[in-house]
């Protein structure tokens, strides 16, 4: 490794090599408001999200929980023991 590189290096994570025509911006995570807009901006949106794909969820969510109450329900009456076939037992 040449002594220059080390010399225009910027530190740890900033080698010398330089990337020609890409620029990086990065914000420093104090500057930065993690929960800015929330009850603005957010949750109207999750609101909004829910209520355009409520039908495409709710749809098939209803068929498949009918089909597995269907589905229980037929293997408990399997399970049971018909009282018929013990009518003669002593």
């Amino acid at each position: 490794m040449k002594l220059t590189n080390v010399k225009h290096s910027g530190g740890f994570g900033h080698l010398g090599v330089k990337i020609i025509n890409q620029i990086h911006y990065t914000l420093s995570p104090f500057e930065q408001k993690a929960t800015k807009g929330v009850l603005t901006k957010g949750l109207p949106n999750v609101m909004r999200r829910t209520k355009e794909k409520f039908l495409i969820v709710a749809i098939p969510f209803f068929i498949y929980y009918n089909i597995y109450r269907w589905g229980i329900q037929a293997q408990y009456k399997l399970d049971r023991k018909n009282p018929k076939d013990y009518e003669n037992d002593v």
